[in-house]
């Protein structure tokens, strides 16, 4: 091989490795390698084998009107312009050679006052095939283009001068003389190769596949001749076929490619969709598949298009890196959605509306995951509560508080407690109250002394409750003795009320240090006595 792209994965017909970097998912790689091109100028054509002669070559000549042409001097020429045999064309303007060597070759008519006309390839196979030549007037002495070789000579120098323009990165210029190069002589396999493998480079695919298609076929040809001093032999042309057809084959991944630089993410998902159906266990097309998804939104099916890259690669640091992207932008978008809902439930409950408000809490927490259902469970337990359905509401109470962060624990206690409250479910209300995570420093007593004071004001009846729970579990707490005393003394309705007041006012004074309170304590007790006789 004479020259060839070379990627940074490594030589020719490996596939160059375009690893997306995809870190904060942002595509950082480059598109195309580098072009090194290096050169040696030499004729392509080798002579035609030995082989036997039981082939024949049977040419028309015809002039500008389509009407047979007799006297064409029909000649058959081997690639080195050998030639092989010659006839001239009959009435019908038929010539009919026959003993034809198996091989590739020209076929050249000329006849007097009209220029030469000529037919490649013409390959042979012990066959017999046929060739029409078209032959306009001129001059019957031109040089074919094969037969002149100035011209030949300025094809390799056009060419050379293009690979040094290619290697300047002057890409105009590289290909003016391509261009020129392969005008001069259609049959520089290296040229058309060249030119083709710039057309890749510069990401002109229809191009590169014309003139790389070109440069198999001939390559393909001049492969099967033997080798002559001094030139390319089968080997040669081979690599050169080889390397075309590999360039080739790479056009849908480097279009794929390129669609992603260009955030044509749909375009490229349908090129890898096509590039896999082919080569289904590609573990590289999978993964950037996987980033194509990823960017056109399809965060599911790009994370069965890693996954198995995964599978084909285990252990590929890349293709580890980018699933768990992928997991985290599946995660927010599911975030997304579950806060949208929760946030249009959330509306629906403040109208009244709890029924649809608990739809929407729902369908919420089917895209969360569980660690991040607490919010969620809080809001369902709301609308339920809202319904009427009390059990199922102290449920999502229950299992917004086991889910809740450490750091709102407190916010989401202090939300069942108020649905026991609202409930009349007095003692689960004071359990959530003082529950440890709930109370932080302070011991149960305290907490329950705190809500008294918010409370026995303006909620005696609840005061009481949380009085009686407090004597309850600390018989000692003489504080709430005197407190439910008085407001036993100020609620009277009953005398089993002035009963109760009586035996907790005389506990405080048997017991208790503050003599005002004791004092206040012995007065109540009097007027009580009063009132009950």
């Amino acid at each position: 091989m004479f020259y060839f792209f070379r990627s940074r994965s490594g030589a020719m017909g490996k596939k160059p490795g375009l690893r997306a970097r995809f870190l904060r998912m942002d595509m950082k790689k480059e598109f195309c390698a580098p072009i090194f091109i290096c050169f040696a100028l030499f004729s392509l054509f080798g002579s035609t084998p030995a082989y036997p002669q039981n082939g024949t070559v049977v040419a028309t000549c015809v002039d500008e009107s389509g009407s047979p042409l007799k006297g064409v001097k029909v000649e058959v020429l081997e690639l080195d312009n050998t030639k092989a045999r010659d006839k001239k064309s009959n009435d019908g303007g038929i010539a009919e050679l026959d003993k034809i060597n198996d091989g590739v070759y020209r076929v050249v008519g000329r006849k007097k006052d009209y220029a030469p006309a000529f037919y490649e390839y013409l390959t042979v196979r012990s066959s017999r095939e046929t060739v029409t030549l078209n032959l306009r007037p001129g001059d019957q002495e031109t040089l074919l283009y094969f037969e002149d070789p100035a011209r030949i000579q300025k094809s390799a120098d056009a060419m050379a001068l293009g690979v040094q323009a290619a290697q300047a990165n002057n890409a105009a210029e590289a290909e003016k003389m391509l261009l020129q190069s392969v005008t001069l002589d259609p049959s520089n396999v290296q040229a058309i190769f060249i030119l083709g493998s710039y057309y890749f480079q510069m990401t002109q695919f229809d191009k590169a596949i014309e003139n790389l298609q070109k440069a198999e076929k001939l390559a393909g040809m001049f492969a099967s001749l033997p080798a002559v001093a001094g030139k390319p032999g089968p080997a040669q042309q081979k690599e050169f076929q080889d390397n075309a057809r590999k360039l080739i084959d790479a056009v849908p991944e480097y279009k794929a490619e390129l669609a992603l630089k260009q955030k044509q993410y749909d375009v490229a998902v349908a090129l890898y969709s096509e590039i896999l159906e082919k080569d289904p266990n590609n573990p590289d097309v999978h993964y950037r598949m996987a980033i194509a998804l990823t960017y056109a939104g399809e965060l599911e099916k790009a994370m069965v298009s890693v996954e198995k890259a995964m599978e084909l690669k285990p252990g590929e640091e890349d293709y580890i890196t980018l699933e768990r992207q992928i997991s985290a932008r599946m995660e927010n978008a599911a975030i997304e959605k579950a806060q949208a809902a929760l946030n249009d439930g959330t509306g629906l409950l403040k109208l009244g509306n709890a029924a649809g408000a608990l739809e929407k809490f729902e369908q919420a927490i089917g895209l969360l995951k569980e660690d991040k259902q607490a919010p969620v469970w809080l809001q369902i337990g709301k609308a339920q509560a809202e319904l009427e359905q009390g059990e199922a509401a102290e449920k999502a109470f229950k299992k917004a508080v086991d889910l809740a962060p450490e750091s709102e624990i407190v916010n989401y206690m202090n939300n069942l407690a108020q649905f026991y409250l609202e409930t009349k479910m007095y003692d689960q209300a004071l359990d959530a109250l003082t529950d440890p995570r709930t109370r932080g420093d302070k011991s149960p007593d305290q907490v329950l002394m705190d809500i008294v004071e918010r409370t026995k004001n303006n909620n005696p009846g609840f005061a009481k409750i949380v009085l009686e729970r407090i004597i309850l579990e600390n018989p000692r707490n003489l504080e709430a003795h005197f407190i439910l005393g008085e407001l036993y003394y100020i609620d009277y309705s009953d005398k089993d009320m002035d009963a109760r007041a009586r035996e907790l006012l005389t506990k405080y004074i048997e017991n208790g240090q503050d003599p005002e309170k004791i004092n206040k304590s012995k007065n109540m007790l009097v007027l009580i006595g009063r009132r009950s006789q």
